[in-house]
């Protein structure tokens, strides 16, 4: 995958690898759940020095060196953890090298991260681990203290924008994919996937145009249900962002999709100040629901900041 190989952390393992300093452990953060097991194939194939046939079998899950737990939509256990700490003391089949991948680490319960400690500290010669996370707050700190973290939180909108042109040749709003997408790259295939965003980011507009303390309570309802929260947070960013290019006569640079007529009206109920805050709310808003906050409490809290900031 192009765009995962230009990003900091591939380049940092590559790096590592061929320098002959691998970490016998690393921890990879990415927010990325639909690609995060994609990153971590391509940085073991990296941490593996691996040929073309053995990039193809870690890519496929069938490297007998490369082991990937867990099952794919499952979560990592206790068992696991054991089945890992009696394979890594078998000699590599057809490498130099064992690795031991796990995916999702965010979903693994504390007593199957303990098991995990010892080995990680005592590790035997030549096996390395792979860890990755959607974020580190459920990784217990002594995992955390050791491994080597990388992170790869976003890309840029150029990035994503390159990337769906692509990837999805018949999609002509690749600038607002990238830019709806928040640097996510799962975010923007989900959204390449799906329907026309304009008639959604209208809907949006109009919630700027016509919020009030009696349309908060229906509209944080509405989109907290599962799958609107992020696409709706997005919109919304890019319908305030719009509305601040309006005041600030940058009419040239609107990204959102909305009627130009209807995010003029919506921008002339908010101040210049409004506009940037609300952008600082969004951003509250989306750090807090990583952290598994209620989402219809966390919309309604940030709609009621929005409209307070009038």
């Amino acid at each position: 995958m192009e765009i995962f190989q230009r990003s900091k952390a591939y380049r940092l393992v590559a790096q590592d690898a061929a320098r002959g300093e691998l970490s016998h452990a690393y921890l990879f953060v990415c927010p990325d759940g639909r690609n995060l097991r994609s990153f971590l194939k391509e940085l073991a194939i990296q941490i593996m020095r691996a040929d073309a046939r053995c990039a193809r079998l870690i890519r496929e899950e069938q490297c007998q060196d490369c082991r990937i737990f867990p099952a794919p939509g499952e979560k990592a256990t206790v068992a696991d953890v054991k089945e890992l700490l009696d394979a890594c003391y078998i000699k590599p089949a057809e490498s130099d090298r064992r690795l031991f991948v796990f995916d999702r680490v965010q979903d693994m319960l504390a007593p199957a991260q303990n098991k995990l400690l010892k080995i990680l500290e005592e590790p035997p010669e030549n096996v390395y681990f792979l860890l990755g996370t959607e974020n580190d707050f459920p990784v217990l700190s002594t995992v955390k203290s050791r491994t080597k973290r990388l992170e790869l939180l976003s890309f840029s909108e150029s990035e994503i924008a390159e990337y769906i042109g692509k990837e999805y040749p018949g999609r002509d709003d690749a600038l607002q994919l990238a830019a709806l997408s928040g640097g996510i790259l799962g975010k923007a295939q989900e959204l390449a996937e799906g329907g026309p965003v304009t008639e959604k980011n209208q809907e949006i507009v109009m919630l700027a145009l016509n919020l009030s303390p009696a349309a908060i309570p229906v509209a944080a309802r509405k989109y907290a249900e599962k799958g609107e929260t992020g696409r709706f947070l997005g919109m919304l960013r890019l319908v305030f962002r719009d509305m601040l290019m309006i005041r600030l006569q940058k009419e040239d640079n609107l990204l959102s999709g909305g009627d130009k007529k209807i995010l003029t009206r919506a921008a002339s109920r908010y101040t210049l100040s409004a506009l940037v805050n609300a952008q600082d709310r969004i951003s509250d808003t989306e750090r807090d629901l990583k952290f598994n906050a209620n989402a219809s409490a966390s919309l309604e809290r940030m709609l009621v900041g929005i409209l307070e900031g009038q």
